[in-house]
């Protein structure tokens, strides 16, 4: 009987793309969960969701939990929507102190919670890093449709600011995993190894393409491999 691994993650992992002809969104038959279906002798129940904050996250999986989730693995990914601006708000009034969906400590102390209560249930938590973002193109996408991008850029300071401040998130993912002797999967530095990630990143700059999808599902083949011998 294959094992067990209930993902639950935003809309990476939930393997939405966006088509560049149509600027419109979609799920792809060529996700993560799709591909490793085929490659690797576990069975994925994929309970990601677009747009998920960690918080939204906490409350699905105590809800399975609860319902008796049957699982060896639990795949964790968060962080891209958390560490995210109302930027309508921000593009209406840049001088005021915006904070993210999910502020950094809160972020911390609620996956903390969720390896406790994983931990609790004899599951294993399984963290990934995020996959970077192309922070010029994802300005250009959420001020496509008249929020003002010289506010926005105020508001950071500079256009990176978007860059590392997801990255202080993703950072903080592989820190918590090391205080909790939880397993990590480091998607971000292959990424990074890339001599230009940002061709495997949608237009909007935020979700990997299709190529950026078969990145992640061959970090995971590798990780199952490491951890099968």
């Amino acid at each position: 009987m294959k094992k067990q691994i209930a993902v639950y993650g935003d809309s990476i992992l939930k393997g939405v793309m966006l088509d560049k002809e149509s600027q419109k969104y979609f799920f792809s038959k060529e996700s993560v969960a799709k591909i490793l279906e085929k490659l690797i002798p576990f069975q994925i129940h994929n309970h990601s969701k677009f747009g998920c904050t960690i918080e939204k996250g906490h409350k699905y999986l105590t809800n399975g939990l609860k319902k008796g989730l049957d699982c060896e693995i639990v795949l964790l990914e968060y962080g891209g929507n958390d560490c995210d601006y109302d930027w309508e708000a921000v593009s209406a009034s840049p001088e005021e102190n915006h904070l993210p969906h999910t502020p950094l400590d809160l972020f911390k102390r609620t996956f903390r919670e969720i390896i406790a209560e994983l931990n609790e249930h004899g599951i294993r938590p399984l963290l990934m890093s995020l996959p970077p973002i192309d922070a010029e193109k994802y300005l250009s996408w959420i001020t496509r449709n008249g929020l003002s991008k010289e506010n926005i850029t105020k508001f950071l300071g500079d256009v990176q600011m978007i860059y590392r401040f997801q990255e202080l998130y993703s950072n903080t993912i592989a820190l918590i995993a090391a205080e909790t002797g939880s397993l990590f999967i480091d998607v971000r530095s292959r990424f990074l190894d890339k001599r230009n990630f940002k061709e495997l990143i949608c237009e909007d700059g935020i979700h990997p393409n299709a190529e950026g999808h078969k990145l992640i599902s061959q970090t995971f083949m590798d990780f199952v491999s490491l951890h099968a011998s």
